[in-house]
């Protein structure tokens, strides 16, 4: 069995989904782990709690912090 490691932390499950997306259109199975009812208390996860977290198998872990980096582009070109 893989080992999960947990790539990024999100506030909100709407963004971990978005990463998700975004990972697996570069073949990377990704899975989210969030204490929020599966979805039905999205507004009720905080950091506080743990946070929205997206899990990679931890041979992908390099592939995916690269692929994830469009997420922190400041919008210049």
């Amino acid at each position: 069995m893989a080992e999960l490691k947990t790539v990024r932390i999100f506030e909100m499950r709407y963004e971990a989904e978005m990463a998700k997306g975004l990972l697996l259109e570069q073949g990377i199975e990704s899975m989210i782990s969030a204490d929020d009812c599966g979805g039905q208390l999205m507004g009720l996860t905080s950091l506080r709690k743990g946070g929205v977290k997206l899990l990679i198998r931890g041979e992908d872990e390099e592939k995916a912090v690269e692929a994830l980096q469009v997420l922190e582009a400041d919008g210049r070109d």
